[in-house]
């Protein structure tokens, strides 16, 4: 079990979050927008696919409405079409619901088991500031009922599940999370420069296993065709996404309009060349550490953190991938409260405000889609990478110093 249901720690944070989700929905059939449109095209896509009808280059909804994932993605949308279209957008609703909850309580149980075991505070009210913070990106995915939660989630029982002993399941996630969206096979160089090779072994044999499995359903004719059509969405999908938040867009807006056409892929391999080095870095430290099994885990922890963060500024995607950077901003205000480090506040108020709080409702169309259009998201959320990133080395050098105290006592 991931999280103790006992735990009456988070019963105001359940509230909170209870509340959020039930408002959502409520003023969403209101005001007749309860539409799901994302959910719209898994659900049908799912439909045409057992129906040996066109899944890819098909629009099932608004805007492009194609459906852009894995064939083998659409498997676990399969049990949804035994209902009607809106009897499965409540429950799909519900199982968002749910993703978001849980994945903040296991954010919490790793922060407080690896980094934060003596803060004897209230960590509910740390729980829903995070939440706060993402809030604008909540109730986009709710509304439009994708998928980044949930991705998100299993990620986080990726990294669970390799710190409790358990390769085999970390592995099968894994595997699942990048056959869905390929970009997270970033998360791929912690796992690879720490070998963990059992659960890389799982993770090959489940990415072998998710594209053979089409074939064998469907034969081969329709498994090639379901599989070159999947790569050639991808692919379009990717060349042609408007994106204003990651960094060749930022790039473009405020240095020049004529990079060359490789910029992204540059980008993309100096990211995951630093990244390299931050994990040789604290392999280097915990090798020469009287600590290393525990500072190991608290390394690794803030490696995939500090990944998942980061993505959405190097891949051109939608806003709502952003909520991938919970994690660190749960990390971040846990530091506050467990060091008082209240001179801090100030500033994450600024950045709250260009990362979360771009609302047409509240700035009005022209100024938020002036501050969209400028790549503020993006901006804002490297300076919550880049500041994640001070507070966790003071955080390690405190924890080394504290541990070279006890050690002389």
């Amino acid at each position: 079990m991931f999280i103790n249901w006992k735990d009456r720690k988070s019963r105001w944070f359940t509230l909170f979050a209870v509340i959020i989700f039930i408002l959502n929905i409520t003023m969403n059939m209101i005001n007749g927008r309860f539409w799901l449109s994302d959910f719209k095209v898994y659900y049908f896509a799912a439909s045409n696919m057992i129906s040996g009808l066109e899944v890819y280059h098909l629009s099932f909804g608004d805007v492009s409405g194609l459906y852009k994932y894995s064939p083998i993605s659409l498997f676990f949308f399969f049990p949804f079409t035994l209902f009607s279209y809106t009897v499965a957008s409540i429950l799909h609703f519900s199982l968002l619901c749910f993703a978001f909850w849980y994945a903040f309580l296991l954010i919490r149980n790793l922060l407080e088991e690896y980094f934060f075991p003596d803060y004897k505070g209230n960590t509910e009210w740390i729980l829903i500031l995070s939440m706060m913070f993402i809030l604008l990106y909540l109730v986009k995915e709710l509304y439009l009922g994708n998928i980044n939660i949930l991705l998100l989630l299993l990620c986080l029982m990726v990294l669970q599940t390799i710190l409790k002993g358990k390769p085999v399941q970390a592995g099968i996630i894994f595997g699942l999370v990048v056959l869905t969206k390929p970009f997270f096979l970033i998360l791929i160089i912690p796992l690879l420069l720490r070998k963990n090779v059992k659960m890389l072994v799982v993770f090959v044999i489940t990415l072998v296993s998710g594209l053979v499995i089409p074939f064998m359903v469907f034969g081969l004719p329709r498994g090639l065709a379901l599989t070159e059509n999947w790569l050639g969405t991808m692919l379009q999908h990717g060349q042609s996404y408007p994106g204003v938040n990651d960094l060749v867009y930022i790039l473009k807006y405020y240095i020049s309009r004529d990079l060359p056409f490789f910029t992204g892929y540059l980008i993309i391999i100096s990211a995951g060349m630093l990244i390299t080095w931050f994990v040789c870095r604290n392999l280097s430290m915990e090798s020469g550490d009287e600590q290393a099994e525990n500072l190991a885990g608290k390394n690794f922890i803030f490696e995939w953190f500090l990944i998942l963060g980061v993505l959405p500024d190097l891949v051109s995607t939608d806003s709502e991938h952003f909520l991938a950077s919970a994690p660190l901003i749960t990390f971040i205000l846990f530091f506050v409260a467990r060091f008082k480090y209240y001179r801090l506040i100030p500033l994450l108020v600024i950045i709250f405000f260009f990362f979360g709080g771009n609302s047409d409702d509240l700035l009005g169309h022209r100024l938020s889609n002036q501050l969209y259009i400028m790549g503020l998201l993006g901006i804002s959320n490297l300076v919550l990478v880049s500041l994640s990133v001070i507070l966790f080395l003071d955080f390690r050098k405190r924890v080394q110093e504290e541990g070279k105290l006890k050690l002389n006592s």
